[in-house]
């Protein structure tokens, strides 16, 4: 009987030891379970927080690209109206201008008209005053024999010096002449 009795407590013993080993199976499965759980809820508190954050962040971002092209905007919208009022001025300058110039060419055509006409009364007055006089050249074909001499001998002027004496010659002759005759 004691064999039976302590078969019997082995036997109890060893199904509440596999118990006990169930127990803590499952006490570590739920443990396990439990601690999941709170990661994941963990988890999607900060995705949560994060997706909040980043869609503020990106709301930021598009009110200010927003604000930004506004502004480009508006700016483009000044320099376009500066622009249009630089041109106006420019016009108006431009036809100032044009004016100016007109009265300026009418007022030269007309000096001109009176500088010709100045010019002309004066030539007719000087060629009226004064008679003119029939020159001829002296020794003049001495003279283009020792020019065609000199170009013929470039930097070769004693080849020419027999012409340049008849020249000579030729011009002190003259000379003389004018003043026996006077004139």
């Amino acid at each position: 009987m004691q064999r039976s009795l302590k078969e019997e407590i082995d036997q109890k013993r060893q199904e509440l030891q596999r118990q006990l080993e169930e127990m803590r199976v499952q006490v570590r499965a739920e443990a396990r379970a439990a601690a999941r759980a709170q990661v994941e809820e963990q988890v999607k508190k900060i995705l949560e927080a994060e997706r909040a954050a980043s869609t503020e962040k990106l709301t930021d971002t598009i009110t200010k690209e927003r604000m930004k092209t506004e502004d480009e905007k508006l700016m483009v919208q000044l320099y376009a109206h500066q622009l249009e009022e630089k041109e106006k001025e420019l016009k108006k300058r431009d036809a100032l201008y044009k004016e100016h110039l007109a009265k300026l060419d009418t007022k030269c055509a007309e000096f001109y008209k009176v500088s010709v006409e100045s010019f002309r009364k004066g030539k007719e007055e000087t060629l009226s005053r004064f008679t003119r006089f029939n020159t001829q050249p002296v020794c003049g074909d001495l003279q283009s024999q020792i020019l065609k001499c000199y170009k013929e001998n470039t930097g070769k002027t004693l080849c020419c010096s027999r012409i340049a004496a008849a020249y000579m010659q030729c011009v002190d002759e003259a000379k003389k002449n004018k003043m026996r005759t006077g004139g």
